[in-house]
């Protein structure tokens, strides 16, 4: 009898916790909010590529902003590479990021966050074409956000997908929420 009670006393205490954490996840707001995204691709005809990525993060509170800064700095290296690993294992494309710097600053009471990093086999090189490519891999962009790729001098561009909100010489842009997925460019040299 002393068993069965503890065991209903065990079970109601980690319903009681169980609930408690589904109210607080539903409830918890998140402590900052994106209000600028910038990512620019810069290719050529090589299989190394350069990722720029910038983001302005506003916070709530100015400790929350310093305790996100400090834990960044601390794992924005290792999460970077292991995220490209993953990427890598998803799309069927060995991605392998050859050099990755970052800072983050605050500035006028907002978060900087800048990541540059060279990834090799983002450019698959057949025949003559070169094409750009993580397959439909997603992106969550927001209507503060741009996608930009900076492609070669004396590109012929053979295909895009999906359509950019812009070209302009070598350059394509997609604002807002009109990229889905991470675009796929065919290109070839022009001479």
């Amino acid at each position: 009898m002393q068993n069965r009670t503890l065991l209903y006393i065990l079970i109601a205490f980690v319903a009681i916790f169980l609930i408690f954490d589904v109210f607080t996840l539903f409830t918890k707001k998140p402590k900052f909010e994106i209000t600028f995204y910038q990512t620019k691709v810069e290719i050529d005809y090589s299989e190394n590529s350069t990722i720029t990525t910038l983001a302005v993060l506003s916070f709530n509170k100015q400790q929350d902003m310093f305790n996100y800064m400090e834990s960044y700095n601390n794992a924005a290296s290792s999460t970077f590479i292991d995220y490209f690993k993953k990427i890598s294992d998803e799309i069927g494309k060995q991605l392998v990021v050859v050099n990755y710097n970052n800072k983050a600053t605050e500035r006028a009471g907002v978060l900087e966050i800048e990541e540059q990093a060279v990834i090799k086999n983002l450019v698959t090189k057949k025949d003559k074409y070169y094409e750009l490519s993580m397959g439909k891999l997603p992106i969550n962009s927001n209507n503060d956000s741009e996608f930009i790729i900076y492609l070669p001098q004396n590109t012929k561009v053979i295909s895009i997908d999906p359509t950019p909100t812009t070209i302009s010489n070598n350059t394509l842009k997609w604002n807002g929420g009109a990229l889905e997925y991470f675009p796929t460019v065919i290109y070839t040299k022009s001479f």
